[in-house]
């Protein structure tokens, strides 16, 4: 691999510096390893979801421990981790 491939065309970010995602509609919310939040619009969804999937970003979608089938809301719990994050840079 490239060094030059550690870097997504218009992302300004390295691989390295990548801890998690989710994607929401088109746009990929990112946590930076120094808990920074960043969003991504690629024109490529796919592709950039390769990309992330090659450097093992964390898609918190997949990895969060949860069978999707089985997420349920609860109103009385407060949100946990990933998201909390960009709730508290608000």
């Amino acid at each position: 691999m490239e060094s030059n491939d550690i870097f997504y065309p218009e992302f300004d970010y390295p691989a390295s510096h990548l801890s998690a995602f989710s994607l929401c509609i088109d746009v990929f919310i990112i946590s930076l390893k120094n808990g920074e939040i960043v969003r991504f619009k690629p024109n490529e969804i796919a592709h950039f979801k390769e990309w992330l999937r090659r450097f093992n970003v964390r898609d918190i979608a997949v990895n969060d421990g949860i069978s999707h089938t089985n997420k349920t809301a609860n109103s009385s719990k407060p949100a946990n981790g990933f998201f909390n994050l960009i709730k508290k840079r608000k």
